[in-house]
């Protein structure tokens, strides 16, 4: 199916992050602090927030082609505004494009995929396989870029920046060529029905409810860590050069974690995959918290194992209960509920890494994801199980 193949090679390109895995030390090199780098995440969070509804609403409206094409648009601009920055305030100006072009892309892309394979009548089954396909092609783009950008490094930083700057075109080029899938639209005159709809599939459906709940938990809880890393490589004396690589293989650790979410799910159930996909990143922070260097790198693999269980569990678990016609908006609502989520938290994490130290941060939020565990991923686990069993998927066919 070619258009899958398309949309596997948008998100592979779009993902294609050659500056991420020396994004802090190049922060720093523009003057910035460790909160200062937060509060960026934070405003950047804010704004896809702000955006994040409307836009998801539009791509349920005018189509999924042009707003993934307006979208990839505004990414592009973002990566030259940044290669170009020269201090906080230039930042504030990629984070702001960077955001629009996030908030159109996010969640469209997967109401592309789904309903593409309705479209050609794809069996229920291979649903779950499509979206871990579609993270497998997301972090094999980031991965790949991770060893550029680590090498482009040691040239300079700049280099990595504008690298990155130059890539960024590509997903714009292939968002042109795209066909867009035949689904039906959702009323452009009917806006308080359309969205009172969507209100009530969390009110009819606990299992959709607390889904999207536990992908804001332990999305959270990988996301944090990703703007911890570099941080802690730096205090634990690794060399810069190895950023890109370690970055490379975190991401390859998360595609194939992600790609063995079917077979596991069908093994285990997903009850046990859910307290696993949970106390790992409760047992990584207290890994970063109280280990260093290599070895704090390889508690850093525990966060990205979680993040291939979360996304493909939760999110297939998400989209295969929702309507075609109300699908982006959902994600997008999802994506609103993490951006504020990280808005709220990231400032002060990084607050406590600079006032206090990478250790009592990192211990404090192991002990708050603990508590969120008891509370919401508990009781949906307990939900599954009245539904029929440990065995009982969360994703049926």
């Amino acid at each position: 199916m070619k258009e899958i193949k398309k949309i596997f090679a948008f998100n592979f390109f779009f993902m294609f992050l050659i500056i991420i895995p020396v994004i802090i030390p190049y922060c720093q090199s523009l003057g910035l602090s460790m909160e200062q780098v937060f509060q960026l995440q934070a405003f950047f969070g804010i704004c896809v927030a702000l955006m994040e509804v409307p836009t998801g609403y539009m791509a349920d409206l005018w189509g999924r082609k042009k707003t993934l094409i307006t979208g990839s648009l505004f990414w592009a601009v973002s990566a030259t505004i940044l290669a170009a920055s020269q201090n906080f305030y230039h930042l504030l100006g990629y984070m702001f494009c960077a955001a629009i072009g996030t908030s159109l892309v996010s969640g469209t892309d997967t109401a592309f995929l789904y309903d593409t394979l309705k479209n050609h009548e794809v069996p229920r089954e291979k649903y779950t396989a499509s979206i871990a396909s579609l993270q497998f092609f997301e972090l094999a783009g980031e991965a790949s870029a991770s060893i550029i950008g680590g090498l482009l490094a040691l040239i300079s930083l700049k280099t990595s920046a504008w690298a990155f700057a130059f890539v960024m075109w590509v997903p714009f080029i292939i968002a042109l060529t795209l066909r867009e899938p035949i689904y039906k639209k959702m009323d452009r005159k009917q806006h308080k029905e359309n969205f009172h709809h969507i209100l009530n599939l969390f009110n009819k459906d606990n299992i959709l409810k607390f889904s999207c709940l536990n992908l804001l938990i332990w999305g959270l809880s990988t996301f944090i860590a990703v703007w911890v890393f570099q941080k802690h490589w730096q205090l634990g004396q690794i060399s810069l050069g190895y950023f890109g690589i370690i970055w490379a293989v975190y991401n390859i650790t998360v595609g194939l974690t992600g790609k063995r979410v079917e077979a596991w799910e069908k093994k285990y159930g997903p009850a046990c995959l859910m307290v696993v996909l949970s106390l790992l990143p409760i047992f990584g922070y207290l890994g970063l918290a109280w280990l260093s260097g290599w070895f704090g790198v390889v508690a850093g693999l525990l966060f990205q194992v979680s993040r291939g269980m979360t996304h493909v569990l939760f999110q297939d678990a998400i989209n295969w209960r929702i309507d075609s016609k109300y699908r982006a908006t959902v994600n997008s609502f999802n994506s609103l509920a993490f951006r504020l989520g990280f808005a709220l938290v990231g400032p002060a994490v990084g607050h406590g890494i600079d006032k206090w130290s990478m250790a009592g941060t990192m211990t404090t939020l192991a002990c708050v994801f603990l508590a969120l565990f008891f509370i919401f991923t508990l009781p949906l686990i307990k939900k599954i199980k009245v539904m029929g069993g440990p065995e009982k998927k969360v994703t049926p066919a």
